[in-house]
């Protein structure tokens, strides 16, 4: 998974913005959204992030991997990402 061409994201302190060009559309996302994006965007798995978001956060493997595939979904269903 990649950033669709179309598509702009930047990491901050506080999370994740994405930027859709075509659509003119800002999406923002929180720390732990933030972690697994940038997990995905460096080749990592999805159960990879969800495991290692869960260490770091100190948070419930089950919650984790729930709010990670919702997030993943949204990234999908947007059009932000495309298939590596």
């Amino acid at each position: 998974m990649k950033p669709a061409p179309h598509v702009r994201a930047n990491l901050t302190d506080d999370g994740l913005v994405i930027l859709d060009i075509d659509k003119g559309s800002i999406y923002s996302a929180n720390s732990v959204a933030a972690r697994i994006w940038q997990m995905l965007m460096d080749g990592k798995s999805e159960q990879d992030a969800v495991e290692t978001v869960a260490q770091e956060f100190n948070a419930p493997r089950d919650v984790v991997e729930k709010d990670a595939k919702d997030f993943i979904a949204s990234l999908w269903e947007k059009e932000l990402v495309v298939e590596a």
